[in-house]
Protein backbone atom coordinates (compact mmCIF):
# COMPACT_ATOMS: atom_id res chain seq x y z
CA UNK A 1 0.00 0.00 0.00
CA UNK A 2 0.98 3.38 -0.71
CA UNK A 3 0.25 6.64 1.36
CA UNK A 4 -1.13 9.83 0.03
CA UNK A 5 -0.93 12.94 1.98
CA UNK A 6 -4.13 15.08 1.34
CA UNK A 7 -4.08 18.63 2.48
CA UNK A 8 -7.80 20.61 1.85
CA UNK A 9 -7.99 24.46 1.75
CA UNK A 10 -10.36 26.13 2.97
CA UNK A 11 -11.20 29.50 1.86
CA UNK A 12 -11.09 32.99 3.45
CA UNK A 13 -14.60 34.55 3.26
CA UNK A 14 -17.00 34.72 5.67
CA UNK A 15 -18.92 31.47 6.08
CA UNK A 16 -16.27 29.63 4.68
CA UNK A 17 -16.00 26.98 7.29
CA UNK A 18 -18.13 23.36 7.09
CA UNK A 19 -19.12 21.12 10.39
CA UNK A 20 -20.95 18.76 7.62
CA UNK A 21 -19.19 15.57 7.64
CA UNK A 22 -16.44 15.69 4.55
CA UNK A 23 -15.87 12.67 2.05
CA UNK A 24 -12.84 12.20 -0.28
CA UNK A 25 -12.69 9.88 -3.40
CA UNK A 26 -8.90 10.10 -5.50
CA UNK A 27 -9.18 8.34 -8.81
CA UNK A 28 -5.97 7.77 -10.57
CA UNK A 29 -4.84 5.36 -13.89
CA UNK A 30 -4.64 2.71 -11.48
CA UNK A 31 -8.19 2.57 -9.64
CA UNK A 32 -9.81 4.78 -6.79
CA UNK A 33 -9.48 5.23 -3.05
CA UNK A 34 -13.07 4.30 -2.89
CA UNK A 35 -14.98 7.64 -0.60
CA UNK A 36 -12.81 7.99 2.42
CA UNK A 37 -14.42 10.23 5.30
CA UNK A 38 -11.63 13.26 6.33
CA UNK A 39 -11.58 13.17 9.79
CA UNK A 40 -9.40 13.45 12.73
CA UNK A 41 -10.29 12.91 16.53
CA UNK A 42 -10.81 16.24 18.67
CA UNK A 43 -10.00 18.52 16.06
CA UNK A 44 -12.42 20.91 14.42
CA UNK A 45 -11.89 20.64 10.69
CA UNK A 46 -12.75 22.54 7.80
CA UNK A 47 -12.95 25.75 9.84
CA UNK A 48 -12.29 29.23 7.75
CA UNK A 49 -8.85 30.36 6.00
CA UNK A 50 -7.61 26.80 7.70
CA UNK A 51 -4.94 23.87 6.13
CA UNK A 52 -5.96 20.48 7.13
CA UNK A 53 -3.91 17.73 6.25
CA UNK A 54 -4.91 14.10 6.35
CA UNK A 55 -3.26 10.72 5.37
CA UNK A 56 -4.94 7.77 3.36
CA UNK A 57 -3.48 4.46 2.90
CA UNK A 58 -4.40 2.81 -0.32
CA UNK A 59 -2.69 0.79 -3.14
CA UNK A 60 -0.56 3.17 -5.89
CA UNK A 61 -3.13 4.91 -7.66
CA UNK A 62 -0.74 5.97 -10.36
CA UNK A 63 -0.77 9.42 -12.09
CA UNK A 64 -3.85 11.09 -10.52
CA UNK A 65 -6.80 12.17 -12.90
CA UNK A 66 -9.69 13.32 -10.24
CA UNK A 67 -10.40 14.48 -6.88
CA UNK A 68 -14.00 14.13 -5.20
CA UNK A 69 -15.06 16.07 -2.81
CA UNK A 70 -18.31 16.01 -1.25
CA UNK A 71 -20.09 16.76 2.24
CA UNK A 72 -23.50 15.35 3.92
CA UNK A 73 -24.76 19.30 4.32
CA UNK A 74 -24.94 17.93 7.91
CA UNK A 75 -24.44 20.30 11.40
CA UNK A 76 -26.04 24.19 11.08
CA UNK A 77 -23.34 25.33 8.86
CA UNK A 78 -22.93 22.83 6.52
CA UNK A 79 -21.92 25.24 3.50
CA UNK A 80 -18.47 25.52 2.81
CA UNK A 81 -16.10 27.10 0.32
CA UNK A 82 -13.17 24.89 -0.74
CA UNK A 83 -10.11 26.86 -1.79
CA UNK A 84 -7.63 23.53 -3.27
CA UNK A 85 -6.80 20.44 -2.86
CA UNK A 86 -3.37 19.04 -2.88
CA UNK A 87 -2.26 15.24 -2.88
CA UNK A 88 1.03 14.12 -2.30
CA UNK A 89 2.02 10.41 -3.12
CA UNK A 90 4.15 10.17 0.16
CA UNK A 91 6.58 6.94 -1.18
CA UNK A 92 7.50 9.18 -4.26
CA UNK A 93 6.93 12.74 -3.42
CA UNK A 94 5.19 13.67 -6.29
CA UNK A 95 2.41 16.29 -4.94
CA UNK A 96 -0.77 17.21 -7.67
CA UNK A 97 -2.71 20.46 -7.03
CA UNK A 98 -6.49 20.45 -7.75
CA UNK A 99 -7.54 23.94 -7.54
CA UNK A 100 -11.24 24.95 -6.59
CA UNK A 101 -12.46 27.77 -5.34
CA UNK A 102 -16.28 27.18 -5.24
CA UNK A 103 -18.71 26.77 -2.44
CA UNK A 104 -19.98 23.14 -1.62
CA UNK A 105 -22.96 24.75 -0.70
CA UNK A 106 -27.38 24.09 -1.18
CA UNK A 107 -27.76 27.72 -1.27
CA UNK A 108 -24.77 29.05 -2.75
CA UNK A 109 -23.48 28.96 -6.35
CA UNK A 110 -24.62 26.07 -8.18
CA UNK A 111 -26.33 24.91 -5.22
CA UNK A 112 -23.85 21.65 -5.39
CA UNK A 113 -22.21 19.73 -2.23
CA UNK A 114 -19.84 17.87 -4.15
CA UNK A 115 -17.17 18.48 -7.03
CA UNK A 116 -15.04 17.19 -9.11
CA UNK A 117 -11.57 18.50 -9.42
CA UNK A 118 -9.28 18.11 -11.91
CA UNK A 119 -5.37 18.50 -11.52
CA UNK A 120 -4.25 22.60 -12.02
CA UNK A 121 -1.50 22.70 -14.77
Amino acid sequence: PVKYEVIVTTGYEQGAGTDANVFVTIFGANGDTGKRELKQKMRNLFERGSTDRFFLETLELGELRKVRLEHDSSGYYSGWLVEKVEVTNTSTGVATIFNCGQWLDKKRGDGLTWRDLFPSV
